[in-house]
């Protein structure tokens, strides 16, 4: 697939932000986020023929967007710790992609996930210097009249949850149904609630450009069928009250198959260390509107010592996330209520992360993100919901991003290694039982 770029320009906010919000101060929450882009792309299939151009009423229905999402259209000043809101836009670009939307969903396990990057405005990496926008756009166009619109926006500013309360607000204002609905309006509150403390950057060891970074990428899917016989595998009723949850089930076996890959290739596995960021949203402080924006999300880590993962079974690998998972919440929830002290049960696991992700002589570091649950599949800009959504590739490895598919109850893993590792994952046989 080759994408040819033909307009690129800055969108403004509608009406100008006023003087009493010109600068965004980023919370605590914010100061632990990554720079970094986060990569998302919606597709949707050919609009009917009688509808408004698509492209200039997306552009449209966005600068009205950002008049409410205002410091989306700013500048982070990196080392002042805040948005200058200063309205200088969001980068809209405009693309004709060479191929139909069909033959991109039709190549199921052959599909090359770094072919979806022309789709995107932006090199996936590192951001968040004074010149990089903060949100960056491209609506795509198919030669069947489909469309994609891929979006970055810098992890610094917006955790997953917050994109999600963007797409859905500029969404609903394309397709005429926003009118008042409060549920989508931001409320920049997080910084109130949680004042920034000059805290060290997270380090994600990414470059700005994907420019030379030798690392393979690949889509796994697991259907829903798949997932109810992992459930069946680690001994839980499939509808009982303790239904395992699908990401903790796939991020098991993936966990499992990178011991077995080390054992193999080094005769004792080394020491495994894996984080996964858990939103809190919706588990603490529950009187916290879920419209706030920014960051409110922390690691949970789970880790096993040299060989021991090579004498576990899958259900004791996903009893080990679930309790991670299930212990960071229970902690986060007192220890956010404790003031000073209860900070470090937040902190604390992202200073461990950045220590054992540069020891990769001792210690395999592994990242695993779940954006399933979101409601990428809902957002309909006035001519019908995703057919697909996905990420790109992204210049690192050892990261897995989890997305649901279309369906709701499978999920489709992007798996980032090196060359070598990618070859022996595949050939995992409990990797081969579980995806098509």
């Amino acid at each position: 697939m080759k994408v040819r770029d033909y307009l690129s320009k800055l969108v403004k906010p509608s009406r100008p932000t006023s003087s009493i919000d010109r600068y965004y101060k980023i919370s605590f929450f914010d100061e632990l986020a990554p720079s970094m882009n986060t990569p998302l792309i919606l597709y949707y299939s050919a609009p009917p023929k009688d509808h408004l151009n698509i492209c200039d009423h997306l552009e449209d229905t966005l600068s009205k967007t950002l008049s409410e999402y205002y410091p989306l259209a700013g500048r982070y000043i990196r080392k002042l710790l805040l948005v200058d809101c200063n309205d200088q836009g969001a980068l809209y670009v405009l693309g004709k992609a060479n191929v139909r939307l069909a033959e991109i969903l039709g190549l199921g396990h052959k599909l090359e996930p770094d072919m979806l990057n022309g789709l995107l405005p932006c090199e996936v990496g590192e951001v968040d210097e004074v010149n990089d926008p903060i949100l960056s756009v491209k609506v795509t166009t198919f030669e069947c009249g489909g469309f994609a619109i891929g979006m970055c926006v810098s992890h610094k500013i917006s955790d997953m949850g917050a994109i999600c309360n963007f797409i859905n607000n500029w969404a609903n204002r394309s397709n005429g149904k926003l009118k008042h609905d409060q549920n989508y309006s931001p409320i920049f509150n997080l910084a109130t609630n949680f004042p920034q403390r000059g805290l060290p950057e997270y380090d994600v060891d990414m470059p700005r450009s994907s420019v030379g970074v030798k690392n393979k990428a690949r889509r796994f899917v697991f259907k829903g069928k798949a997932i109810s016989a992992m459930r069946e595998s680690v001994g839980f009723d499939e509808n009982g009250p303790r239904r395992p949850s699908k990401v903790q089930l796939v991020a098991a076996l993936f966990w499992r198959a990178f011991v077995r890959m080390d054992q193999v290739n080094n005769g004792q596995s080394k020491a495994s260390f894996l984080v996964q960021p858990v939103a809190l949203r919706d588990k603490v402080l529950r009187e916290l509107p879920t419209n706030s924006c920014g960051n409110f999300l922390t690691l949970a880590p789970s880790q096993l010592g040299p060989g021991k993962g090579e004498t576990i079974t899958f259900r004791d690998f996903f009893k080990i996330l679930h309790d991670s998972v299930s212990k960071t919440v229970r902690d986060c929830t007192t220890a956010l209520k404790d003031g000073e002290e209860g900070y470090e049960v937040v902190t604390n696991p992202y200073f461990e992360s950045n220590q054992n992700k540069f020891t990769n002589n001792v210690v395999n570091f592994y990242f695993f993100t779940s954006w399933c649950n979101f409601s990428f599949y809902q957002a309909d800009f006035g001519c019908g919901k995703p057919v697909w959504a996905s990420t790109g590739k992204l210049p690192t490895q050892n990261l897995v991003i989890m997305i649901d598919d279309h369906e709701g109850d499978g999920v489709e893993a992007w798996v980032h290694l090196d060359e070598k590792g990618m070859k022996q994952l595949e050939q995992d046989s409990d990797i081969k039982a579980y995806a098509i």
